[in-house]
């Protein structure tokens, strides 16, 4: 019996437009994590409105998945310098294991390779096991470790040197 992987997920760029559903994204994607995390970076990482049309109006490079027409997931990049920032990967709870974000992140490496960057980065909190396991799964590497004291979280700087 043979095995296929299904097809990756289509990854395109979100339009301005979608960006109240994008900001719904990102209110369910961290719905309930308080419980683990400290409040203070959930909240920073709950996305309002006016957040996402920022973000869209220029500086950013947000990315999104959809399944059957709906978004499901997104992650947001950014070039200063001769770098790539990765940060704002989010995956309806309801979508997540089903390579959604696994997608979502080749394709910002792969976005990063094409603008000509040495490395790509990204900061995580440890207690996210989860996302730390799927940017090892790329090849990301811990370069460092710190304890953000206005999130009251330790957070680990991943980095994949392209």
């Amino acid at each position: 019996m043979r095995f296929f992987r299904p097809a990756p997920a289509r990854v395109t760029l979100v339009h301005p437009d979608e960006a109240a559903v994008l900001a719904d994204l990102y209110n369910r994607a961290w719905a309930g994590c308080e419980v683990a995390l400290d409040r203070r970076l959930v909240d920073d990482q709950i996305a309002s409105l006016e957040d996402v049309q920022a973000w869209l109006a220029g500086g950013f490079e947000i990315y999104k998945t959809s399944f059957e027409g709906q978004l499901v997931g997104a992650i947001r990049c950014s070039f200063p310098s001769t770098t790539c920032h990765i940060d704002r990967l989010a995956v309806d709870p309801d979508m997540r294991r089903r390579g959604y974000g696994h997608s979502l992140l080749t394709h910002a490496v792969g976005r990063a390779r094409r603008a000509g960057v040495a490395r790509v980065w990204v900061q995580l909190c440890p207690k996210l096991e989860e996302a730390m396991a799927l940017f090892g799964s790329v090849g990301f590497r811990e370069a460092g470790r710190y304890h953000a004291s206005y999130w009251g979280e330790p957070l680990v700087l991943l980095e994949l040197a392209i």
